[in-house]
């Protein structure tokens, strides 16, 4: 089990062996259309690894919030969600910081940002909490708009899918803290 693809298919058949939902409602794989289009829009590429995962499920259909998404708690986005959630915090950012300069897109995020950046791209959400993936470095992060970024990053979305697989292992309600306890 190395490749990514790999990684999500076994993903899914633990928690189908365990009787959890996260799996259910996972689309059939993005086409290149959809995938050309969203980087069109956003202006930018979407990295190697968000595009072997939308080769795999185009996303997933809405749910409630809890412990149902393929990343744990958070649901995978469509290539238009992301496109949306993209274009949102941009122009809350841009409304907010109105007499702030805006970081630079080629620049990285802070470890401890409160603020949207421009090169965070958010690919799964479970209720106000998006996975985000910085496109310059490819880390993933957590990021809610009222705290910012999470503390704890994933330095790949391999080492992310190996945390879940280990907790979809043993947990109940396999999720991961994204925060360091004080």
């Amino acid at each position: 089990m190395n490749t990514l693809p790999e990684k999500l298919h076994e993903l899914v058949s633990r928690y189908q062996r365990r009787g959890l939902n996260n799996g259910d409602g996972l689309l059939p794989p993005a086409d290149i259309e959809s995938i050309t289009e969203i980087e069109r829009q956003l202006g930018f590429a979407l990295p190697a690894p968000l595009r072997e995962i939308y080769a795999v499920f185009g996303g997933q259909e809405y749910i409630a919030p809890g412990i149902t998404g393929i990343f744990g708690s958070h649901r995978l986005h469509t290539p238009d969600e992301i496109g949306s959630m993209y274009k949102m915090y941009q122009e809350i950012e841009e409304e907010e910081s109105l007499d702030v300069e805006p970081p630079p897109p080629d620049s990285l995020p802070g470890e401890y940002s409160r603020s949207w950046h421009p090169a965070l791209i958010p690919f799964a959400t479970w209720d106000a909490y998006n996975l985000v993936m910085c496109r310059h470095s490819e880390f993933v992060y957590q990021f809610e708009p009222y705290s910012g970024l999470s503390e704890r990053k994933f330095e790949t979305i391999d080492c992310l899918l190996d945390a879940i697989l280990e907790e979809a292992v043993t947990s109940a309600e396999p999720s991961l803290d994204f925060y360091t306890p004080e």
